[in-house]
Parts: C-alpha cells; sequence; structure tokens
C-alpha cells in the first residue's frame, strides 16, 4: 500500500511538473530552448546531490537544515587548499571530508546528546558559515590553479560533465534506498524508531550513517560549486537548504518520517528549479521570488496533506470559535 501511495504521488507530481514548463514555455522568453533546458540541468544538479541525503534524513524522522553552511565551508577548504598548493583532488577531497565531519557532528549532537534536530543542525549551518568566513577572511577566494575549474568546465558533447556526476550520485542513493538494508532501515526507523529497536535495528548506527551520508554528499555539492565558480565564496549556499527541503517535500517525502522516494525529490528538485528560471526569464525581482518560493513550500506541504488522504480542515474558525457546553460554568 505504501508504494502504491509513493508511485501516485510521482505521477501527480510529474503532471505539475509538466504544467509549470507549459506555463513557462507561454510566458518566459527561451524557455524551451536547448541551451535553458541544459542551463536548468546544471541549475538543479547540486539542488539534487544534497538532497538525496536530505531525502535519506527526512524518511528516517530527522532533518538536517545545516546544508547551506558546510555548502560554503567546504568550497572554501577546497580553494583555500589549492590556494597553498596542494593539487586539485586532493583539495577537493579535503572539502569532502570536512563535509563528512559535519555530519558526524550532528549525529553526536542529535543522537549523543539529545539536543533536538533542528536546534543542532541550526547551530552547525552557523558555524560552518562563521568558519566559511573566518578561512576565507571574508573574500571569496580567488588565487586557485587554472584547472580548478575542470568540473564545471568538461562536457561529454553536449552534456556538462555536472550533469553526468548529478546522475552518478542520484542511481547510487537511489540503488542504496531501494535494494540495501540501510534503505529498509531508514524506512523502518522513521516509520517507528521504538519498534525499530525492538526489532533488533541499530537506530543510533543507522542514523549516524544516514547524517554522515548527508554531510558528504553536501561537501560534494560545495566543491562542485566552488569549482563551478573558480572560488571559494563564502556567501554561497545562502538558503541553500530550503531548495533541498522544497524539493524533498514536493518530492513525496513524509515531514514525519515513513514515506518518501529518491525519484520524488529529483522530479521535486525540477519543479523548484522550472520555478525558479521561468521567474529569472520573466525578469520577476528576487524579492518577489522568496514570496512565490515562501508559498510553493506552504502548497506543497498542504498537496503533500492532501495526497495522504488528512485533507484540508476549511471549518478550522467554526471549530475555533465553537460554544462547548460541557466547558461552560
Amino acid at each position: 500500500m505504501n508504494k502504491v501511495k509513493i508511485k501516485n504521488h510521482n505521477l501527480v507530481t510529474v503532471f505539475v511538473l509538466f504544467l509549470i514548463v507549459i506555463f513557462m514555455s507561454l510566458f518566459a522568453h527561451n524557455f524551451l530552448s536547448p541551451a535553458n533546458f541544459t542551463n536548468i540541468l546544471r541549475q538543479v544538479s547540486l539542488t539534487v546531490i544534497v538532497a538525496c541525503g536530505t531525502t535519506f534524513i527526512m524518511i528516517a524522522g530527522g532533518l538536517d537544515i545545516s546544508v547551506g553552511g558546510v555548502l560554503a565551508v567546504t568550497g572554501v577548504v577546497a580553494a583555500k587548499s589549492a590556494s597553498m598548493g596542494f593539487s586539485v583532488p586532493i583539495s577537493f577531497a579535503f572539502g569532502i571530508l570536512f563535509g563528512l565531519i559535519v555530519g558526524l557532528v550532528n549525529a553526536f549532537l542529535i543522537e549523543g546528546t539529545k539536543i533536538p534536530t533542528v536546534i543542532a543542525t541550526l547551530g552547525t549551518m552557523y558555524i560552518c558559515r562563521g568558519l566559511a568566513y573566518v578561512i576565507s577572511g571574508g573574500n571569496p577566494i580567488i588565487d586557485v590553479p587554472d584547472n580548478y575549474s575542470f568540473i564545471s568546465a568538461t562536457h561529454f558533447g553536449p552534456i556538462p560533465l555536472l550533469i553526468i556526476i548529478m546522475l552518478v550520485v542520484f542511481i547510487i542513493c537511489h540503488i542504496i534506498f531501494k535494494y540495501t538494508l540501510l534503505g529498509k532501515y531508514t524506512l523502518a526507523i522513521g516509520g517507528n524508531t521504538e519498534t525499530s529497536k525492538l526489532s533488533g535495528i541499530k537506530t543510533v548506527k543507522i542514523k549516524t550513517i544516514l547524517y554522515a551520508m548527508g554531510g558528504t554528499l553536501a561537501g560534494i555539492g560545495g566543491v562542485l560549486m566552488s569549482s563551478r565558480l573558480k572560488s571559494g565564496d563564502p556567501n554561497v549556499g545562502m538558503g541553500f537548504e530550503f531548495d533541498c527541503i522544497v524539493a524533498v517535500v514536493i518530492g513525496g517525502t513524509s515531514l514525519i518520517g515513513g514515506e518518501g522516494s529518491l525519484s520524488g525529490t529529483f522530479i521535486g528538485a525540477l519543479i523548484v528549479a522550472v520555478i525558479a528560471n521561468g521567474m529569472n526569464l520573466m525578469g520577476i525581482g528576487t524579492f518577489y521570488q522568496y514570496i512565490i518560493q515562501g508559498g510553493v513550500l506552504v502548497l506543497a506541504v498542504i498537496f503533500d496533506q492532501t495526497l495522504k488522504g488528512e485533507g484540508l480542515k476549511f471549518n478550522f474558525i467554526t471549530r475555533l470559535f465553537s460554544y462547548d457546553k460541557r466547558t461552560s460554568c
């Protein structure tokens, strides 16, 4: 029954994506051009990579809002290492390793000290952002080797290497989720943590792996962003956690855990990217884009609840001011 729900949700989100594409093609100039289509895939690539980790965490009943800060600090670490004379692959490895460490710190704070998930990851987000400014001195690190941007500059025919990396990461995560014990345990823990413990699942170990995976994928995203910009900019990733969470929620992952899919997240990320790209082509200002994006998040949650049969509570006002004789004096 659970699989049917997810499948139907994906079909609906694909239909929503189709409608948005039609709308943008009518009102956004050159939206359907091959160059713009490639640009959308390039823009969505980082969101998909990082959101894959966010999906695992949210299905397990957790949340990670530190990814924006991790994106910034890992890119800065990679660029700083390259500017100090380390080879580009080693510099990238340092950045990704830093993301892994942040993921493990998140796991320790949440599972070890029992700090609420939102507080723990909000704290690490600010710490990572602060470290990015400290390491870079508050300015982008631009004295990197010429081959630092080889990932973003490499193409296989018309397809950028960045898109290929996104597809490889997505396929690996999808296989892990669908066909390994880690994926099955993730769903079980999100469905009922206590029952999972009683059935022998080492929930702390699994959640630690998931947060480590999330930090690593955020580190990969930070390194790729840094390579794309050919610098380590401490200002990148502002609000990036918003894009990831919206993509995951639109994709059908439950906010309380126990349900979701990687394919849904991919579709959700495409919806977010298409809306952002279309608004830019239509010349909609940044401030108005924030309003629209916030509305998309709220509508995504309502949409998700409606598909799950919870529906909208239109009688809220009536119930709010209703008179209950049983409580009267």
